[in-house]
């Protein structure tokens, strides 16, 4: 079934609604006033990436973003490679870069 987004007409809300096959898209009522005055609005389609295309984007960003400038840009690209991978390292990361911080890495030379 589609799903469609609305505007209410009347309360200028967007919404969305899953619409079956067989009823009427103009038959959907906003969910916050009730009101029928609602319209259709053209909305952007969702494209589904697996791991390896999220992992060569983020690899691409790097390549052409140089160096971070900060440790914050740092933690926030580890974070999302994270996601990319479909694995939550946010909890390791930030011990590493509070023990970092702190001075307290294990690979001083």
């Amino acid at each position: 079934m589609p799903v469609f987004e609305y505007r209410c007409q009347s309360c200028h809300r967007k919404f969305s609604a899953l619409v079956g096959m067989t009823a009427e898209p103009d038959d959907e009522k906003c969910p916050h006033c009730g009101s029928s005055d609602t319209a259709k609005l053209v909305s952007r389609f969702a494209r589904y990436r697996n791991e390896d295309d999220r992992v060569d984007e983020i690899a691409d960003r790097l390549e052409t973003m140089g160096e971070p400038d900060s440790p914050a840009q740092m933690r926030e690209m580890m974070k999302e490679m994270g996601r990319a991978m479909d694995e939550d390292v946010s909890g390791e990361m930030e011990e590493m870069f509070e023990a970092d911080m702190a001075g307290e890495g294990g690979d001083e030379e």
